[in-house]
């Protein structure tokens, strides 16, 4: 076999008159490309011209040697040279784009690592070896749910993304297999309960709701046609929401041994009523809190997809293995066992994968070792599509490009070996971060140093992940000489001696070493956008800073109240309690005003969300001390 010399012959690069919109996209990008590579215009033609000897083959094409399509499905690609010619053949929707990013990527030296930030190498000079590439990915549906990648579906496109929740891909990036109707939590609007649902499930075993709901999916599917997907399932719960108690619905319960046996025979029922009318549509359910385990003598029909959720599992180890979850009973519900119990009876199982701390999304999540053993373990146990929800309404401050990287190249090989695996987050610290790479690999380290011993949810405080150092500087009673009654009634004088008189809070280890990194690496870097990368993660450390601080002022307050009061006794309550609110008013304008030029830096870098719930963009006053909670 040939080697192809891209730049020392002239290339033009061929698409077939009858190309889809996507595979003219796949054209138009590679000589984007190549010419960004190499300075040099490669042109475009359709198969209707002379076949040439140096061609670049795009697509589905008239051209001899073209390779087939068969087995590729949507997705899968073939990159294979024959003589002079490079062929770049993909299955029918995205296939092709795909093969060509590959070649970019992997054949090419570019790498795509956000939506703002990419690798181009400059090469006067391309000389490829014999190429014979075929992929067709593990998984069937890939949804990298971050925000980069919803916002942004030419990124989403270039890491291989087709994930079906969340806005439609546009056509010239192949699409997605579209929803019907919201993804997630349907049952109330189907079955057209009022007013809120969380927390209330309607009955199953009513044939008023079955007919209702009936309805509703047809006349759901009706208005979308295009739908290969429609949700129905679950209205959302906390821990601690169970399915209807009446009599039938437990006695199902009772049977098979778990409240998605009420559900499942449910979903069945619209499954078969619906599959001549609609043959191509997946239904799709949930296995989430209450409906996590597997029934016994209930299997989803062909036309089924259950959504395994991981919400109560710990996700600083892995899921094979970890057996610590979030509620003392749901110990026997370790994630391991449900998801070889849903597997077994599943044909289209899927995976709702939680990657960050819904409760604070700027907080440093140690999740990054445990990727890969999670992806392969979903590949093993045969799920057909993976969902990795992340910081969604926005980019956050928190390694989320890294994350957001690894998870797509995990989704589309999650057998990946280790060595590979460990190439791809050596390359993005040395490429994203420059010169700061290292120091901000240090910081990654140790936060998963710091956390091995700790199990780890998804909603999790700063103070339970990387607890404060409280340091006792008198014993509790011991008062200081100096201060006497008549002093602290002048209300003069200077009161900080007392506020860390009993107790001071040092901070996390990984916050005080990670400001000393943050700065080193910004100081390692002059380009704008690299520097611009080391400032979005150093929001993280800062966000903890605050966190801390906070806890200072508390603390402060909490000494001083016990020195002015173990002196003056309880007679006088209000004089201490002037004291301390002044003091706490003077630390808490400065704190706040601290917060508000972090809230200006992380609106410029485009990190808006502190919550899942919390937009910095809709508040007058700006906290990072949130309460930790589900909703």
């Amino acid at each position: 076999m040939e080697k192809l010399y891209l730049t020392e012959q002239a290339y033009t690069i061929i698409w077939g008159q009858q190309a889809a919109e996507a595979e003219v996209f796949a054209a138009e990008e590679l000589a984007a490309y190549l010419r960004k590579i190499t300075g040099k215009a490669y042109p475009i033609r359709t198969d209707d011209t002379a076949e040439e000897e140096a061609e670049i083959v795009v697509g589905r094409t008239s051209r001899s040697g073209t390779p087939s399509a068969e087995g590729l499905g949507d997705d899968g690609f073939i990159l294979r040279s024959a003589g002079k010619k490079l062929y770049i053949t993909g299955g029918g929707l995205r296939g092709t784009l795909y093969a060509v990013y590959e070649l970019l990527e992997t054949y090419l030296g570019c790498r795509f690592y956000s939506s703002d930030f990419e690798k181009i190498p400059k090469r006067d000079t391309i000389v490829l070896e014999p190429i014979d590439d075929r992929q067709v990915p593990v998984f069937t549906v890939r949804n990298n749910f971050w925000a980069d990648y919803i916002q942004n579906p030419g990124f989403a496109a270039k890491r291989k993304m087709n994930g079906n929740k969340g806005p439609s891909l546009p056509a010239k990036y192949g699409g997605s297999m579209p929803w019907a109707g919201g993804s997630c939590h349907t049952i109330g609007r189907l079955a057209e309960m009022e007013g809120d649902f969380t927390d209330r499930q309607p009955c199953l075993t009513d044939e008023t709701i079955y007919e209702t709901v009936l309805k509703n999916v047809r006349k759901t599917l009706a208005a979308h046609p295009e739908a290969r997907f429609i949700s129905v399932s679950q209205n959302d719960s906390h821990d601690w929401g169970v399915g209807c108690q009446c009599e039938k619905c437990m006695q199902i319960y009772r049977e098979t041994g778990s409240y998605a046996g009420s559900f499942l025979q449910f979903v069945n029922r619209i499954a078969d009523d619906i599959r001549e009318e609609y043959p191509d549509v997946m239904i799709h359910t949930f296995a989430y809190r209450y409906t996590r385990q597997a029934p016994k003598g209930v299997v989803p029909r062909p036309n089924v997809m259950v959504e395994l959720c991981s919400i109560e599992a710990c996700f600083r180890h892995p899921l094979a293995t970890c057996t610590t979850v979030g509620k003392e009973h749901e110990a026997a519900d370790d994630f391991a066992k449900l998801i070889e119990d849903w597997s077994a009876i599943s044909e289209n199982l899927s995976v709702w994968d939680y990657t960050t701390d819904f409760a604070n999304y700027n907080l440093t999540f140690p999740n990054m070792a445990v990727l890969r053993d999670n992806m392969r373990l979903f590949a093993d146990r045969n799920v057909k599509y993976v969902f990795e929800q992340g910081a969604y309404q926005s980019r956050n401050g928190e390694f989320c490009e890294l994350r957001g990287y690894l998870l797509a190249k995990l989704l589309w090989d999650p057998y990946m070996t280790a060595e590979a695996y460990d190439r791809i987050v050596d390359e993005f610290f040395a490429d994203y971060y420059g010169e700061g790479g290292a120091y901000v690999r240090q910081y990654m380290e140790l936060a998963l140093a710091e956390t091995d011993h700790r199990h780890v949810p998804i909603y999790i405080s700063v103070e339970d992940l990387y607890p404060y150092r409280m340091r006792e500087n008198h014993r509790e009673g011991e008062l200081p000489d100096t201060l006497t009654a008549e002093k602290i009634r002048s209300g003069e004088g200077d009161w900080s001696a007392y506020t860390e008189w009993y107790t001071s809070v040092d901070p996390h280890i990984l916050q005080e070493k990670g400001e000393e990194l943050f700065a080193a690496a910004l100081d390692a870097v002059t380009d704008p956008a690299v520097r611009q990368n080391i400032q979005r993660f150093g929001i993280q450390v800062e966000v903890m800073h605050s966190f801390w601080q906070y806890r200072v002022m508390q603390s402060h307050r909490e000494n001083l109240q016990k020195v002015l009061s173990g002196v003056l006794g309880t007679a006088e309550p209000e004089i201490v309690q002037n004291i301390c609110d002044a003091v706490y008013s003077r630390e808490e304008e400065k704190y706040t005003e601290e917060n508000r030029k972090l809230k200006d830096k992380m609106d410029s870098l485009g990190v808006f969300y502190l919550t899942e719930g919390f937009d910095t963009r809709t508040r007058e006053s700006f906290r990072f001390h949130l309460p930790v909670t589900h909703w």
